[in-house]
C-alpha cells in the first residue's frame, strides 16, 4: 500500500487539469488511484477558496474527466502547500493525491 501527492504549476486552468490528466493515467498504469479530489491554488491570491474538481477516470484507464465540486476530500493538499514551491503571481498550482 502506498500513494504519492502529485503537484503541477501552470498558467491556466486547463493546462493543469491536462498534466493532472496525464499523472493520473500514468498512475493507472502502476496501480495508483485518485482518492481525493483535484485541488488548484491560484498564486494571484493565496487566501481565496481553491477550486475542487471530482475525478472519474473510465472503465479503460484512458481517459479522465473532471467535475468542479463544492467539497470533497482534499488528502495531502497541506503537503503540497508544505513541501512544494508556492505558486508565483499569475500561476496556478494543482494537487491531487493518488493512492494503491
Amino acid at each position: 500500500m502506498g500513494g504519492t501527492t502529485i503537484v503541477v504549476y501552470g498558467k491556466l486552468e486547463s493546462d493543469i487539469l491536462q498534466k493532472l490528466r496525464e499523472q493520473i493515467i500514468i498512475g493507472a498504469r502502476i496501480g495508483l488511484w485518485s482518492d481525493s479530489v483535484a485541488v488548484i491554488i491560484n498564486g494571484d491570491d493565496m487566501k481565496a477558496a481553491a477550486k475542487l474538481f471530482s475525478v472519474r477516470l473510465d472503465d479503460t484507464e484512458k481517459k479522465v474527466d473532471f467535475e468542479q465540486v463544492d467539497k470533497g476530500s482534499t488528502f495531502h493538499v497541506g503537503v503540497a502547500a508544505k513541501y512544494y514551491k508556492a505558486p508565483a503571481a499569475g500561476q496556478l498550482l494543482g494537487t491531487l493525491h493518488l493512492h494503491s
